[in-house]
């Protein structure tokens, strides 16, 4: 969906006129500060084993570490686009990042449960802030021709720092300092505050605002967009509709949203106009987001994911093959931004989603002999997709907005992503769950108790443990549990296959999405201003 400020029109007016003095300084702070907030989730996951062990905490417990955290930036963020409106974004981010600088000293320090949860909560609300506030200021503080590097620099981070997070934790771990996954952020935060203080200009409370201000809608939005993410986020983890937590949290989030478009049809001073939703160029680009967070999970989870599960790497090991998608993106992104201020936004959006798919599909032959080289020629077409159907998706979306309505695209896209991103993971985990326990099954068929040829096999892989493991049981018993192991590896390894030609499936279905899409302004950087009355 899509935030709009029909009161902006008269009350922001003055300070969307306001020009960035150092454009530079100011997109480098939006970068890092979009690179800050990606990043966090991203590591998170990565260390989560390293986390409990420090910690002392189960996985079931572990597992809200990041939910929690997810579900919080969610919530802020129909918030902090609207009140970076109200208050400015120079204001939300100094407040948001002290906070958060401030809090991240405290996760390695606490081993009560509630204790960390609570300040997950309050971490995530307030670098949830970060995005949405700055693309905002990219939108409405800078000249239109420094946009498109503003929108290189959100890019950027995003393929990046979801890339890079990999490398980063695996040295924290092998260095045995964990800790700086969370003690990171109070060295890049007040970096980053230094860079927003220099950059970004000083306005004054917007008062008119504020005594507009939707609460209820902004209420009712951030927390059913936050319960739909825990509940995705935990569903896989719980089995779904079989799980009442999960229900509880789906169900009340789907009542939220929904009351959130009965508060807007009635409120006088909505968030967002509810027929501007069904517009082509507002629908469809918040979908194909969505789609892009889906096609994001080859490298995001499924990678990873066959990484660690069948090849046993560790995640410095994981992070040199995510580095082929990560480092090239500082050459890729500044080229991309190039090409798409020449060219019509949708061609290179609809090269960018053939890459993606494109990539997958040579995942598709994938056997557990493939190591980190086998990865390299798909790696390198995935760096492409990605890089190029953000940039152009994001260029395309602002084409159609003034800066009155910097904050609400800010929140369309940082929502759509999330939401995108979360629902793909949750659906491929599922998905990899269901088919690798298939394929089990229709393997295990062929390994039969008493055969010969199983026996066999069973006792070829017991020779290792034939008197030189010592307390580790019968040798037989080792064979058959290691015979056991290889046939649930290779199940694995047919569902991840699976998994890669699902996901370039939908990539493919994203590039007949932009078929939907109407011819965008002749200059993307000056766009034409709509009428929101």
């Amino acid at each position: 969906m899509t935030f709009t400020a029909p009161a902006a029109l008269a009350g922001a007016a003055p300070a969307a006129t306001r020009r960035c003095d150092r454009p530079v300084v100011g997109i480098a702070a939006v970068m890092l500060g979009a690179f800050i907030s990606s990043l966090n989730t991203r590591i998170t996951t990565f260390g989560l084993a390293d986390i409990r062990g420090g910690l002392g905490f189960g996985f079931d417990e572990a597992s809200w570490i990041t939910t929690v955290f997810g579900a919080a930036q969610m919530a802020v963020t129909p918030a902090a686009a609207w009140m970076s409106t109200v208050l400015g974004t120079r204001r939300v981010l100094l407040w948001t990042a002290a906070v958060f600088a401030t809090t991240s000293l405290l996760p390695p320090l606490l081993h009560d449960w509630n204790a960390l949860i609570a300040v997950q909560l309050v971490r995530g609300l307030a670098v949830g802030a970060f995005i949405p506030a700055a693309l905002g200021f990219v939108l409405r503080s800078l000249a239109p021709r420094w946009w498109m590097w503003g929108i290189a620099a959100y890019a950027f981070r995003f393929v990046f720092s979801q890339n890079i997070a990999g490398a980063v934790e695996g040295w924290y771990s092998e260095a045995g300092q964990w800790q700086w996954i969370f003690w990171q952020n109070a060295v890049l935060t007040p970096l980053m505050m230094a860079l927003v203080w220099l950059a970004m200009p000083r306005r004054p409370i917007d008062r008119v605002l504020l005594a507009r201000t939707d609460w209820t809608g902004i209420a009712y939005a951030g927390l059913g967009f936050a319960l739909l993410y825990a509940g995705l986020d935990q569903g896989n983890r719980l089995d779904w509709l079989h799980s009442g937590p999960v229900c509880g949290l789906l169900l009340g989030g789907a009542l939220l949203v929904a009351a959130f478009v009965v508060q807007e049809a009635r409120c006088e001073y909505p968030l967002i106009h509810l027929p501007v939703l069904i517009l082509p160029n507002v629908a469809v680009p918040a979908l194909l987001i969505s789609l892009y967070g889906f096609g994001s999970t080859a490298t995001g989870y499924v990678l990873p994911d066959y990484l660690t599960r069948v090849q046993g790497l560790r995640d410095l090991q994981i992070g040199d093959v995510l580095n082929l998608i990560a480092l090239p993106q500082f050459v890729l992104v500044p080229a991309v931004a190039l090409l798409v201020r020449r060219f019509d936004a949708r061609l290179p959006l609809v090269f960018g989603f053939a890459m993606i798919a494109i990539g997958s599909w040579m995942n598709t032959g994938l056997t557990h002999d493939w190591a980190g080289a086998d990865f390299l020629p798909s790696q390198i077409v995935q760096a492409l997709g990605l890089s190029f159907a953000i940039t152009a998706l994001i260029t395309y979306a602002i084409s159609h907005i003034t800066p009155a309505q910097a904050a609400p695209i800010a929140a369309t896209i940082q929502i759509a992503r999330l939401l995108g991103a979360e629902i793909g993971t949750a659906a491929i985990q599922t998905f990899v769950r269901m088919r690798e326990q298939t394929y089990s099954n229709l393997i295990g068929q062929h390994v039969v108790g008493g055969s010969v040829l199983t026996e066999g096999a069973a006792a070829q892989l017991a020779v290792p443990f034939d008197g030189r493991a010592i307390g580790l049981g019968d040798p037989a018993a080792q064979g058959v549990g290691v015979l056991a192991a290889k046939v649930q590896h290779e199940a694995y390894v047919l569902a991840y296959i699976d998994a890669f030609w699902l996901i370039a499936w939908v990539s493919l279905a994203g590039i007949l999405l932009v078929l939907f899409l109407r011819t965008p302004p002749p200059n993307p950087l000056t766009p034409p201003r709509i009428d929101l009355g």
